[in-house]
């Protein structure tokens, strides 16, 4: 095959960032009681993941926490977004920030790979520094068996004027 034929078939993917979005897979891990937790590359699943990653976590069972730092420039109001992931084998979850719960239990299961879309957990007032985010396993969906992985895309802080 002559050399034109085999130059240029690869692209490098175009990687999407959501602005002002905090990626979950750099998000700092303030602690976790088992499991490892690290980034995924998404590419494989479509270009709908900002940073074409998130951060996964496994191995982990009912009642266990990850906690993750959730920085903030300047005190004010905001509202919390996040996408997280859903996929067959991930879990039902209880997020909570700073120690309150952000809602009710979400399940992640599905039958395919697919981001959640922009959760709104809520209006928050929120002093500069670090605060801490924390992801508790609650359970699984009957369909996705005794699995409860997590992933979490990225969280953003939009300011409340």
């Amino acid at each position: 095959m002559p050399l034109a034929n085999r130059t240029g078939y690869f692209i490098q993917p175009v990687v999407k960032r959501v602005p002002g979005a905090i990626e979950g897979e750099k998000m700092k891990i303030l602690a976790k009681t088992t499991g490892p937790a690290r980034e995924q590359d998404m590419f494989d699943s479509g270009d709908k993941w900002s940073g074409g990653a998130h951060l996964r976590w496994m191995e982990a069972q009912p009642g266990d926490k990850l906690d993750l730092a959730l920085p903030v420039d300047k005190a004010g109001q905001f509202k919390l977004l996040a996408q997280l992931t859903k996929a067959p084998r991930y879990g039902i979850f209880q997020l909570s920030l700073d120690g309150r719960k952000l809602g009710g239990p979400i399940d992640l299961h599905n039958s395919d790979v697919i981001p959640t879309g922009e959760l709104d957990l809520g209006t928050h007032e929120l002093t500069a520094g670090e605060h801490k985010l924390s992801v508790e396993i609650i359970g699984a969906n009957p369909k996705a068996g005794k699995k409860f992985m997590f992933g979490l895309d990225y969280v953003k802080l939009e300011p409340v004027p």
